[in-house]
């Protein structure tokens, strides 16, 4: 969970995790290439209007939590995202490419910290 965020970015719970990922998997495996990548409104608004899952109503935010619990556990290998969407890279290059992405982001946030540090040491 993410600080001052808890309530959106708690942990999966058994439901999720036992039947919203595997359906997640299924589903995300056959978008294959960056080409065919689905968006995540996309993958949200089919489940949830199939009520697949019942009363339970998938979400952005969950659903890029359940996205990264699937890529840490190693669920479905090279489940890449875009600006495009999910899918799965088909290449080295694709698996390359959405690792410079991710690396690009988390260089940027890492300069928003040390800005914000800097400020509160400066500022204060």
């Amino acid at each position: 969970m993410l600080k001052d965020f808890e309530t959106i970015t708690e942990d999966a719970n058994d439901f999720e995790i036992n039947k919203v990922i595997p359906i997640l998997v299924k589903g995300l495996s056959r978008y294959k290439g960056k080409d065919n990548a689905i968006s995540g409104s996309t993958i949200i608004k089919r489940l949830n209007d199939s009520q697949i899952f019942g009363k339970y109503k998938l979400n952005a935010v969950k659903l890029r939590k359940l996205i990264q619990m699937m890529r840490l556990r190693g669920d479905l290998c090279f489940l890449c995202s875009s600006s495009k969407g999910y899918y799965v890279a088909n290449t080295t290059q694709e698996l390359d490419d959405c690792i410079e992405s991710l690396e690009q982001r988390i260089s940027q946030q890492e300069k928003v910290v040390k800005a914000l540090i800097w400020q509160r040491n400066q500022c204060m």
